[in-house]
């Protein structure tokens, strides 16, 4: 194991190669403190507290930009993850648990945020949903265009790039356009309902992102996050390792680099996975005005567990958490 260390802003993340848990990533542990200063609070130090908020918005910036980076040199090694139907955490488990969530969804405008190359976003316009596709990746954002259609919405029909104007599928519209999460080109009040499939665990600081899910959405729509389970996911999760996460290490943003390993393919770049406290949620939640509806772990059946040997040594902990959460 490469034991590299690599500095992102004000976190220190260990370099690792991991074993891939669902499209989120498997991230491992890693000692990751943010280098809070002990100087006094108050008018007195506003210069400090300023240079430190300019620094993190810096560190943020040359995040996203790495990160975007190696999702491009990426993109054709998820396109075949994904299409090849490879990731069983996704095909087995996630999946279920989003659409579950999500329930029945013709007639509702829902924006798919971390499209990645369109799987679930060409599902909901297949279930007659008008869908816009988000995602940073010039590369997955081309793949999802040019995807093509399937009765179940597995491929889809190319979409425009325009929000303002889908591309139908089976009942539904679909379209997709490159843009961050953080300042999406589509207007304030818009949508019944934002996914964010897999997508946390990417972003360094889901703050601005979760602001503008709150700026899109219509009074009473439905925010659905499925990202890995802060409480539980430690190093080497998915190969047996179940020590608990210390303390000093939870209430911290927590981060490694790592590349996918994904059905014995290992992808070309590495990507960096955040996990942080629960507090963090439904702190953040709250603050951008949200109420949190429901929590779940998705999870294997026992079925699952009892009958296949794969999911007996790939979920020894609690993988995965799903959050829905109302605009008030």
């Amino acid at each position: 194991m490469d034991e590299a260390t690599r500095a992102v802003g004000n976190l220190t993340t260990e370099k690792v190669t991991a074993e891939n848990a669902g499209a989120d990533d498997a991230s491992a542990d890693s000692v990751t403190t943010d280098n809070a200063g002990t100087g006094k609070v108050g008018p007195e130090n506003a210069s400090a507290d300023s240079t430190g908020a300019d620094k993190a918005g810096a560190a943020n910036v040359t995040a996203a930009k790495l990160t975007r980076e190696r999702w491009e040199a990426n993109a054709d090694y998820w396109v075949k993850i994904i299409r090849e139907r490879r990731d069983r955490y996704r095909t087995e488990l996630t999946d279920k648990a989003v659409l579950d969530a999500i329930g029945p969804c013709e007639g509702l405008r829902i924006l798919d945020a971390g499209c990645g190359e369109g799987y679930l976003a060409r599902r909901l316009a297949a279930m007659g949903a008008d869908v816009v596709g988000i995602d940073a990746a010039q590369g997955l954002i081309d793949a999802a265009r040019s995807a093509p259609a399937t009765p179940d919405g597995a491929g889809g029909a190319a979409g425009s790039g325009d929000p303002a104007a889908g591309d139908p599928v089976s009942g539904g519209t679909v379209s997709f356009a490159r843009a961050s999460v953080d300042a999406m080109p589509v207007e304030d009040d818009g949508f019944d309902l934002v996914v964010c499939n897999h997508l946390f665990s990417h972003l360094r600081d889901p703050s601005d992102a979760i602001r503008e899910f709150g700026r899109v959405l219509k009074s009473g729509g439905r925010l659905v996050i499925l990202t890995l389970h802060p409480c539980f996911y430690t190093f080497d999760a998915e190969r047996g390792a179940t020590d608990a996460v210390p303390a000093a290490r939870y209430f911290a943003p927590r981060g490694i680099d790592q590349r996918f390993m994904v059905d014995g393919l290992e992808s070309p770049a590495e990507i960096t996975s955040w996990l942080r406290p629960l507090e963090f949620y439904s702190g953040t939640l709250r603050d951008a005005g949200f109420v949190i509806a429901d929590l779940r772990e998705p999870h294997p059946s026992a079925e699952q567990l009892r009958d296949d040997p794969w999911w007996r040594e790939g979920f020894p902990i609690a993988l995965f958490m799903l959050l829905i959460a109302e605009r008030r």
